[in-house]
């Protein structure tokens, strides 16, 4: 018949295991995605628990995303509405937010309020909704005016995640590990933007500008026209030669 102790040996190595396994996650974000994260199909009828998705690690694309995120300082996409680039770009924020030590994270858009969807709808759905409870942190939350959760803090680690309304001097206000200005196409002073986002990169900063089209005039749109691109196959060859990113 087992004993207490043979108990508190099968938890200790349970414990071990749990830990040894969050430590590979840590190194491969790949890995935590399709494991343990769930995403939420918002167009789907049904009860809450009839729209959640394991991760969709059928869509090549996602992984070479990843890849271009872990390996490139700036990293501007153009995306299709249909694409689940936002998924992808709030789990890489989160990952980094939740294993990395003293990460400053932001999430940037039009208004507080979008930035605040991403944050609560994507990241911290994310996190509250890791397919093995043993996985799942609990970050402290900060809620906006309007009730959504702005900011996420991981007192661990040191690091927060934190999403704020566009200005001309939000990315000169606050130093950040990795910002994501979404739908910067969209974005009245973008240009201004992207101007101080320079000295951050020159810093050591990672920057992300995701949009999906706004015409054949701005940001996102300016950057593709002058490297060619013009659909997502142009990505894997630049100047006649094919490009692999390390997974």
């Amino acid at each position: 018949m087992p004993t207490t102790l043979d108990h508190q040996r099968k938890l200790a190595e349970l414990i071990q295991r749990r830990d040894a396994l969050d430590a590979a996650y840590a190194k491969d974000p790949w890995r935590w995605l399709c494991q343990q994260v769930v995403t939420r199909d918002e167009s789907a009828d049904g009860a809450v628990s009839k729209r959640l998705r394991r991760w969709p690690q059928d869509k090549p694309y996602l992984k070479e995303v990843l890849s271009i995120l872990r390996n490139e300082q700036l990293t501007i996409i153009p995306k299709s509405r249909r694409m689940l680039v936002t998924w992808l770009v709030a789990g890489w924020l989160l990952h980094a937010t939740r294993y990395e030590k003293a990460a400053a994270n932001f999430i940037i858009s039009e208004v507080e309020q979008k930035a605040a969807f991403v944050v609560d709808f994507r990241c911290h759905f994310m996190e509250l909704n890791l397919r093995h409870e043993e996985f799942r942190r609990q970050p402290e939350t900060l809620k906006t005016k309007t009730g959504l959760v702005g900011r996420l803090t991981y007192p661990e680690q040191g690091s927060f995640l934190w999403g704020l309304a566009s200005s001309s001097d939000v990315l000169r206000t606050y130093t950040a590990s990795k910002f994501v200005i979404d739908e910067i196409e969209f974005i009245e002073n973008a240009p201004a933007l992207v101007r101080a986002a320079i000295p951050l990169l020159e810093h050591g900063a990672q920057g992300v500008f995701v949009s999906s089209s706004n015409g054949p005039v701005g940001v996102v749109a300016e950057y593709c026209r002058e490297v060619g691109f013009t659909k997502w196959s142009d990505m894997m060859s630049l100047d006649g030669e094919r490009i692999a990113y390390a997974s």
